[in-house]
């Protein structure tokens, strides 16, 4: 065997230097599968590294990021003692205070400032012992002086705080710098963690000099010093109307709690949801503080949408002391029997929200299935109407010399406006005369509600954790700041209302509760129409929300910690 021949066995594989030869050895066919089989090569090895380099890498929250959110309203009181009654106020008041304790994601009640509690077993002494690591917004530490500060300042009359009916009958007195305790002087109060340890704590360095009665005028209601994860920067004013148009939150590090991964939150303030609407498709705005369902289809820019399970409800609340046809029961039953609440859910509200019979919703185990109902019943209605000695005159219903003739206010909002027609149709159509009223927000609220300065009024009422009506329902809550949004004053839904407070035993309150909303429905001082579900929408960009059920609307914001706007990668362990 030649030389060549040897080599030649003994070369398996061609040389790189012979592979430029290769080319010129295929023929056409061959040269595109090659080409194929190469393209495949690389590609799987780009796959296989993709694989382990995403089963190593993970992506993961990073600190920074400014998140807008847009709102109806303006904001009046950022101060824990008056918000209740402006959801713009209890949302900022929300990020910048801290209560004693605090629902969490899983609905269960547990510390905030407080580190622990203790309940006496007579169910009347609770002692509260505080985090010592807090400070405000101010570096000033948090101590049991603020608390009682706070709790102070509620019960003082002049201050006028919404939540000083919650405070009646209960002192609260300084164990040592971080102890608080509260002693219930009278009766057990079955609802206190919910209704008495939720709220934000004030400063009092911050408050102790400004004289009660100018508390609500004070400065401070704008430029708050909380103890929350985000503190007060900056707002801005509209030149020629002087109203408040954006105000700016910037995380505080100090924070005791977790801290929050976003550096900025903005709030900027519109009149309508039109505008709010026109200004999250123009990119001015990363979310939606509420999407009315009539202007969903008017977003344009992709979003994530939050249905959110609210205690919240919508009446009809009638006001004898503004109109005397009111004052007689057979009036107010048949109104109540001449609303066609499943009109008003399935076509005006596009079925995203509930029929109500009820101050006590369904969601809540005090809630009687059993109850009188005024189910739609026109000719239930008129003979009512009939019964009770009203007849028709001059085109009207009268009794006597009172004409049923009826003023609804409601806000002037699209919604409402469409929801207060049906139930002029439906009232007209007994014999009625029905006149409606269309406001402003502020006018309503300023102007009407708190002078209780309507006839029947639209308007909604959020529930807490407890269901407990006394608030709403009980009569010495009839006048400002009460809740009471009817004039309806009887001493047996009084007393059962007291009663229920002091139950601690579920099973007896859930009786209680019950035999109220039995009494309440058959006097009718109101007309229970519908529980909406609360929209909320944010930019997809906006990552690390995770609520399903909120209390009032500015529980939204409980897991704000968790939202990340910026991301890093993270190599896994």
């Amino acid at each position: 065997m030649n030389k060549f021949n040897q080599e030649d066995k003994k070369q398996t594989f061609p040389r790189f230097s012979q592979l430029k030869y290769l080319p010129k050895a295929l023929n056409k066919k061959e040269k595109i599968l090659s080409l194929c089989l190469i393209i495949i090569l690389i590609l799987s090895l780009g796959f296989l590294s993709y694989q382990q380099y995403t089963k190593r890498i993970e992506v993961i929250a990073k600190d920074g990021g400014k998140y807008t959110e847009g709102v109806v309203g303006t904001p009046k009181f950022i101060n824990p003692i008056y918000s209740q009654t402006n959801d713009v106020d209890s949302d900022l008041t929300k990020l910048i205070y801290r209560g004693l304790m605090k629902y969490n994601n899983n609905q269960e009640l547990v510390p905030d400032l407080a580190e622990s509690y203790e309940i006496s077993k007579d169910k009347k002494i609770y002692t509260f012992k505080l985090k010592n690591n807090i400070k405000w917004h101010n570096n000033e530490p948090f101590t049991t002086d603020d608390v009682i500060f706070t709790v102070s300042a509620i019960k003082n009359p002049e201050y006028q705080s919404p939540l000083q009916i919650n405070f009646e009958g209960v002192e609260v007195s300084k164990i040592d710098d971080y102890t608080v305790q509260f002693t219930l002087l009278k009766d057990k109060y079955s609802p206190f963690l919910t209704e008495n340890t939720l709220f934000g704590i004030i400063p009092k360095k911050v408050w102790e000099s400004i004289p009660p009665k100018n508390a609500p005028f004070s400065e401070q209601n704008l430029v708050p010093v909380g103890s929350g994860p985000f503190k007060f920067k900056e707002y801005k004013k509209d030149k020629t109307s002087g109203q408040i148009i954006s105000y700016t939150l910037e995380k505080f590090n100090d924070y005791y709690g977790k801290k929050p991964y976003l550096s900025e939150i903005i709030f900027k303030f519109y009149n309508d949801y039109p505008d709010l609407i026109t200004a999250y498709n123009k990119k001015q705005i990363d979310a939606i503080s509420y999407v009315p369902f009539e202007e969903q289809q008017n977003i344009k820019k992709e979003i994530n949408s939050f249905s959110l399970n609210l205690p919240h409800y919508y009446a009809i609340f009638f006001n004898t002391n503004e109109n005397d046809a009111l004052k007689y029961k057979p009036v107010r039953q048949a109104l109540s029997y001449a609303v066609d609440r499943e009109k008003i859910v399935n076509e005006i509200l596009n079925k995203q929200a509930i029929q109500i019979d009820s101050p006590i919703l369904p969601n809540y185990q005090e809630y009687n299935p059993d109850s009188k109902k005024y189910n739609l019943d026109l000719e239930k209605a008129k003979k009512t109407l009939k019964k009770g000695g009203w007849n028709k005159k001059e085109n009207v219903l009268s009794f006597e010399d009172t004409k049923l003739e009826v003023t609804l206010t409601i806000i002037n909002q699209p919604e409402f406006q469409k929801i207060a027609e049906i139930i002029k149709s439906n009232w007209e159509s007994i014999g009625a005369k029905v006149n409606i009223e269309a406001l402003e927000a502020t006018d309503l609220q300023s102007n009407y509600i708190r002078p209780r300065k309507y006839q029947a009024l639209l308007y909604g009422q959020l529930l807490g954790h407890d269901p407990d009506p006394y608030p709403f329902w009980h009569s010495s809550q009839t006048k400002d700041p009460g809740l009471n949004l009817s004039s309806l004053e009887r001493d047996n839904i009084d007393k059962l209302l007291e009663t229920a407070r002091q139950q601690i035993n579920p099973e007896e309150r859930k009786k209680t509760y019950q035999k109220f909303q039995e009494l309440l429905i058959n006097e009718a001082p109101a007309i229970f129409l519908y529980s909406p579900t609360y929209l909320y929408g944010q930019n997809k960009k906006i990552k690390g929300f995770n609520q399903k059920f909120t209390f009032v609307p500015s529980d939204r914001f409980s897991d704000v910690e968790n939202w990340y706007i910026k991301t890093k990668l993270k190599i896994k362990n």
